[in-house]
């Protein structure tokens, strides 16, 4: 049996990714949860900050995905065909932006409901007051709504909503990326983007620090790697063998846990390229094969967009007295997974009968202009994060 790598797989990565990302944000250092009594049992609180911080590694994990997916794609058109290329930019960027326009909508309505104090960051001055200055308050969340404040440095509603920045420089550098590596070679590729790594982060690290990761995730998607990985048997026995890849991978994954802490690895920006694959070849090899599992991991990563874009607005913000204060960190933890999830399948509902959804398959059908055979693709498309 040979085994392919899927986008039900690349779901199922997502899901832990996601799981990933609310336990870093609920434990990533004990301010989070100061003045609520949490407790940590069967772990020591410094054993759950550890996990918490090793979890931010999630973010590389989503950007070496990205990169993944949108080589599939770029494979899939023909060599010097631009046209068709700049239809590609345009579909993943319309494809990524309404998702979160139509979240950041939601998002709006309700703190204009529930807490306006959460809108005073457009007054940038904190106050509410302020936000009388219709042009700042204006420009301000205009270019939020573009998913560009961290770019250009203004305020964000959602203090998460920074790697939507990241995700459009995601959307427009892989094109450019992938033509260089078609021309010449992958040394060539890891080696730029490791310098450029090294210049942007001067700069603004959020934004560049992982070039490197989307070059690793070119890379795999054009030689097929993780399916050739998995598909690589150290024994022929396949019982045998998968347990002889527990054990090595376990261990390897387990060096890279602790080593992400001590070690900077020369420069940070290999090493967050190098643990997500470690990372995702231990899900995709071992923890897949547990197949119940798998496919709960998958149905979180198919809502994992929405998750990411309004978990903060619910764990920082509405409900943080009410998440904080369920007692074991695993309780709380528990919790924001269920509210996360019920209000991430709420705004999918809504996307539905709303009719977003049909309206943004049909901008996506006039932006590759192939009709209904578009359609019906984008149909089955998630949110690419």
């Amino acid at each position: 049996m040979k085994f392919k790598f899927t986008k039900d797989d690349t779901n199922a990565v997502k899901g832990v990714a996601i799981l990933m990302m609310l336990f870093h944000h609920l434990f990533l250092a004990p301010e989070r949860y100061a003045g609520f009594d949490v407790g940590f049992s069967p772990l020591s609180e410094s054993s759950v900050v550890f996990i918490a911080q090793f979890f931010k590694i999630c973010v590389a994990i989503f950007v070496f995905l990205s990169g993944y997916g949108i080589t599939v794609s770029m494979k899939k058109l023909k060599s010097g065909d631009n046209l068709a290329s700049r239809k590609q930019v345009a579909k993943r960027y319309f494809s990524l932006m309404s998702g979160f326009w139509f979240v950041y909508i939601v998002c709006f309505i309700t703190a204009l409901i529930f807490d306006k104090k959460i809108l005073s960051c457009y007054a940038y001055s904190g106050d509410v007051a302020a936000l009388d200055n219709t042009f700042n308050t204006v420009f301000y969340a205009l270019v939020d709504f573009m998913g560009l404040a961290k770019l250009f440095g203004t305020p964000t509603m959602i203090g998460t909503w920074w790697y939507m920045s990241l995700a459009v420089i995601i959307v427009v550098a892989v094109p450019l990326m992938y033509k260089l590596y078609e021309k010449f070679g992958t040394v060539a590729l890891l080696v730029v983007t490791m310098v450029l790594c090294g210049v942007f982060t001067l700069e603004n690290p959020d934004m560049f620090r992982w070039l490197f990761t989307l070059s690793l995730g070119i890379v795999f998607a054009d030689k097929d790697l993780l399916a050739r990985l998995k598909n690589f048997r150290f024994i022929n026995i396949r019982i045998i063998d998968y347990f002889v890849k527990l054990i090595i991978y376990t261990a390897v994954l387990i060096f890279c846990f602790y080593a992400r802490d001590w070690a900077d690895w020369i420069v940070s920006y290999f090493r967050d390229g190098i643990v997500p694959v470690v990372v995702i070849m231990w899900l995709y090899t071992i923890l897949f094969a547990i197949k119940p599992l798998y496919v709960v991991l998958k149905y979180l990563g198919q809502h994992s967009m929405n998750i990411f874009l309004s978990h903060t607005l619910l764990r920082g913000y509405l409900l943080k007295s009410f998440i904080y204060s369920k007692g074991n960190f695993l309780v709380i933890f528990g919790m924001l997974i269920i509210l996360s999830l019920g209000f991430a399948v709420v705004i999918d509902l809504l996307e539905t009968f709303t009719g977003y959804k049909k309206f943004t398959q049909f901008v996506t059908a006039k932006i590759m202009g192939s009709g209904k055979k578009v359609e019906k693709e984008t149909e089955k498309e998630t949110a690419k994060v």
